[in-house]
């Protein structure tokens, strides 16, 4: 990992993997939506209008370009579930690419299963320990 004073002195093209995760993310979750590009909440169109921005910004931010955009982008994604710091990382490989702990387990919709399956695991747990 470059230390901080590597990072400031790192010119933009360093960065460019963060744009190819930014775009990697969109078209996943275009894939999982209607898997239509034109038609998915997740098109360069949607969002852009999601977010008030030129088409042209986001396309610039998805080729390489590092901005408030990309700031944005990262912030939205991790609201769907995806972690901040697999798309910001170079060397990701043992970082995971969601976030279930901290953004899947607390949607209303999960959050009962979740609490149920969390009983399971105690309960498992007091039994394994008590043939201990």
């Amino acid at each position: 990992m470059k230390d901080i004073y590597e990072l400031m002195k790192a010119p933009t093209e360093d960065f460019t993997y963060i744009s190819e995760r930014l775009k990697l993310i969109r078209e996943e979750l275009i894939t999982k939506d209607t898997g239509n590009r034109r038609t998915s909440a997740f098109s360069i169109k949607a969002i852009t209008e999601r977010f008030d921005m030129d088409y042209n910004t986001l396309v610039n931010v998805e080729r390489g370009a590092i901005s408030l955009t990309t700031i944005k982008l990262i912030l939205y994604y991790y609201s769907l579930g995806y972690n901040p710091a697999w798309i910001l990382t170079e060397d990701n490989e043992f970082i995971p690419k969601t976030n279930i702990g901290e953004n899947v387990v607390y949607q209303a919709d999960v959050q009962e299963e979740y609490k149920e399956m969390e009983a399971a695991i105690v309960t498992a747990l007091t039994e394994f320990k008590k043939k201990i």
